[in-house]
């Protein structure tokens, strides 16, 4: 299982966003219209930035029928992001991090296992409404997006797409401009807090190679 914590307190991207060019195979970005905080579970494994004040958390980062060793995403770092729900409740989690155009438009792209993350944060320069296309994307996804100011946007589940055309794949397409999308496997979105109402912020100076690795 991944770590997180969690204390009370008109581009296109395919799987891959147009916003990165000619890319056709890309990541996409977050979902969920609920928020249900589970009972953290103390974690021996993983630890965060000296003052990141966070507690394990049963998310579920492999897909439900993988058998044996998966695939984890490669040449990606990792940074830490707080989720505030709706109602207030926080929870801090390590994210795979894609802030350049080549990076977003991999993203989990043949990815069937995060290892120690909960997700994927894509990140943008500028606001814009591009959509995410599943191709190459072998596990079902949730996405949610969040504006400039860290408020929440929309949220979608996302299906893989078989085609081997982009453009016969379903496009995903959020309610408004974002700068940042959240994706994990489909489902998971809730259980950190992601739904309406809810905020994220991506924590300076977290940025590392690995989940933990920081300090």
């Amino acid at each position: 299982m991944a770590i997180g914590g969690c204390a009370t307190d008109d581009d296109e991207v395919t799987s891959v966003t147009d916003s990165d060019a000619s890319v056709e195979s890309l990541d996409p970005v977050a979902t969920s219209p609920t928020t249900t905080m589970t009972t953290p579970i103390p974690s021996a494994t993983t630890t965060f930035p000296p003052g990141v004040d966070v507690a394990t958390k049963d998310v579920r980062t492999r897909a439900t029928d993988l058998v044996g060793e998966g695939v984890s995403p490669e040449g990606f770092s990792t940074i830490v992001a707080e989720v505030t729900s709706a109602d207030g409740e926080v929870c801090t989690v390590c994210l795979w991090l894609a802030d350049v155009a080549d990076e977003r438009v991999r993203g989990l792209m043949g990815v069937t296992d995060l290892g120690d993350a909960v997700g994927m944060a894509f990140v943008f320069d500028d606001p814009g409404e591009g959509a995410f296309v599943m191709i190459g994307t072998p596990t079902p996804l949730s996405i949610g997006w969040f504006d400039l100011d860290g408020g929440y946007v929309s949220a979608l589940d996302m299906e893989p797409c078989s085609e081997s055309d982009s453009s016969q794949c379903e496009r995903y397409r959020p309610d408004g401009p974002y700068v940042v999308a959240i994706e994990m496997l489909q489902g998971e979105l809730d259980a950190i807090g992601i739904g309406a109402g809810s905020t994220v912020e991506l924590l300076a100076d977290t940025e590392s190679a690995e989940c933990g690795a920081i300090g």
